[in-house]
């Protein structure tokens, strides 16, 4: 197996969480600030790097109920009578995009301490307030892509790892 690529977790070393984004299964999470460009000329505020997520993980908070990457499936908490249609693959619509929301804003903010590689192409990310965010990539389960991490700052800092190892 490869070596894990600890320089480009370095890199995320001192940063907060400042956000979670999702496209449909793919969960975003962002750290530091940075602003992005589209080639149309939208500007995005976006973290200085992205961590997207396209196989298990669980953040577990240093106070309260885990974070779990299936929370996708299940509906958003809401007063009142629920809405008759529901999506999970609308943003916001799930129990998962409701209590990531509520843990970006939390103040103090989750600083990543330290990442530490796991088997199976995982890692576990390590914050100073002692939550955890551990990928799980499941081998029995192969993607095209499980993560990636990558820079929205321009220098094209970009790895990842799938059913084919890890890719720089």
């Amino acid at each position: 197996m490869q070596p894990a690529p600890a320089q480009e977790f370095e890199r995320l070393r001192g940063l907060p969480l400042t956000k979670t984004t999702r496209n449909g299964l793919v969960q975003f999470f962002h750290f530091g600030s940075t602003r992005y460009t589209t080639p149309q000329g939208l500007i995005l505020d976006v973290g200085e790097i992205t961590l997207a997520l396209n196989c298990p993980w669980q953040l577990q908070p240093s106070a309260g109920d885990a974070i779990k990457h299936s929370e996708v499936y299940i509906r958003r908490r809401e007063a009142g009578l629920p809405s008759p249609v529901w999506d999970w693959k609308v943003p916001g619509s799930s129990l998962r995009d409701q209590r990531l929301l509520e843990l970006a804003k939390r103040v103090p903010a989750l600083v990543v301490a330290r990442v530490e590689p796991l088997e199976e192409y995982g890692f576990t990310v390590y914050f100073t307030d002692h939550s955890t965010l551990t990928v799980s990539p499941d081998p029995q389960e192969p993607e095209e892509e499980y993560w990636q991490l990558f820079s929205n700052t321009g220098d094209g800092m970009k790895v990842g790892a799938g059913r084919g190892g890890y890719m720089h």
